[in-house]
């Protein structure tokens, strides 16, 4: 088999073994694209029905908004002026009194902690309430000291949507399409969600809400998926503290394409990045992936980076200057630049799936990434 064909083989093997139930993926390499593959299906139970995956297909991009939407409009601001990586926190967003920096908040590194269940008790929030969520978010305790080690934390994109929004005096979802999707031609292939479903027909769904699925069992984020009105999500942000914000949220809420996504980081890697010129995009890539001073980070400035030992979900497969993120809801998005870091030379991988339908319980993507990288960042050099 030549090289599409072993990665088609392994992606075909992971829809029949129910990892997933369908996936696009995409990679691109010096300029061309090599290998762009959709397969299995959009659904496999519930009221929705399925349709063949396409290269149209929309996926819920969960935390890739992190890096697409929040860290993009970031890197905008910066080169424009607008913003410097040292600027503290707006007061009005402090936590507790704390002001981290942007450089903090974009490194993981602000001390805030994980994940905090806003929709479920003490809080219990409901859709689409954006204020008290961000006024929760402000009064949770710190994990640890500001840069004392890294946290991943939702918490910290959360203000960071707010203080775009602060600074663009619009709300999230209108910034990226005025500011990032209408300049590189991604109205339609990169949306944010609402309180309403998307209108799109080629959707993957995501969490199919049903106990039985649980042994019986209710879990406890049912409640407000249950006011959504969806048995199955499809078209609403995955990502239940998402929709207590409505859909929109630094932290997660975009659907895409693989080719959108594919879009924003090729912007990104050929120094393209919407409102800069070639010089301010060239050293905005430069700031955004250097690695992180703090001690056993792999983090950069809204992206990951590879991790040394391999464990990774790109393995060994990408060298040791590749950025990228990865979405729960089972997507990807890896660029790995040349040795020469000349603009757009390099590679970059996507690979967007529904491995949360029907649960969120299945954890087999993370093997399939490192598996789909590794085949393909060996035969597409």
């Amino acid at each position: 088999m030549d090289g599409r064909e072993r990665v088609d083989q392994l992606l075909r093997d992971a829809v029949a073994d129910g990892v997933t139930p369908g996936c696009v993926a995409l990679v691109w390499r010096d300029q061309a694209l090599r290998y762009a593959g959709a397969h299995g299906v959009t659904a496999r139970l519930g009221p929705v029905a399925p349709r063949p995956v396409s290269l149209e297909t929309i996926y819920d991009l969960a935390s890739l908004t992190k890096v697409l939407c929040t860290t993009t409009l970031v890197a905008r601001g910066i080169g424009r002026g607008e913003l410097r990586l040292e600027d503290q926190l707006p007061s009005a967003l402090a936590v507790g009194g704390y002001r981290p920096t942007l450089r903090d908040l974009l490194e993981h590194a602000s001390g805030l902690v994980a994940h905090q269940e806003f929709f479920h008790a003490p809080w219990s929030l409901g859709i689409d309430q954006r204020e008290a969520l961000l006024a929760a978010v402000r009064a949770v305790p710190l994990a640890a000291a500001p840069r004392e080690r890294a946290i991943y934390t939702d918490l910290g994109f959360l203000l960071l949507g707010a203080w775009l929004e602060q600074l663009g005096g619009a709300r999230l979802d209108q910034l990226f399409a005025e500011q990032v999707a209408k300049p590189l031609g991604l109205s339609d292939a990169l949306v944010f969600g609402s309180t309403r479903p998307l209108p799109q027909v080629d959707l993957a769904a995501t969490e199919v809400y049903d106990a039985r699925l649980h042994d019986g069992a209710a879990q406890h984020w049912y409640p407000i998926r249950a006011a959504a009105g969806q048995a199955v999500a499809r078209g609403l942000v995955h990502d239940d503290n998402g929709l207590v914000m409505g859909g929109v949220a630094g932290h997660a809420g975009l659907f895409g394409t693989g080719m959108g996504v594919l879009a924003v980081a090729r912007a990104w890697l050929e120094h393209r990045i919407p409102g800069l010129d070639a010089s301010a995009s060239a050293q905005v890539w430069s700031a955004f992936t250097t690695p992180s001073t703090v001690p056993g980070s792999t983090r950069r400035l809204g992206f990951d980076g590879t991790s040394p030992d391999g464990a990774g979900s790109t393995a060994t497969a990408l060298s040791p200057r590749a950025v990228g993120h990865l979405g729960y809801t089972g997507t990807s998005v890896w660029i790995d630049p040349s040795p020469t870091l000349a603009p757009g030379e390099g590679s970059i991988y996507v690979l967007l799936s529904n491995r949360v339908h029907p649960t969120r319980e299945d954890t087999r993507i993370r093997e399939l990434r490192r598996e789909f990288h590794t085949l393909a960042g060996t035969l597409f050099r």
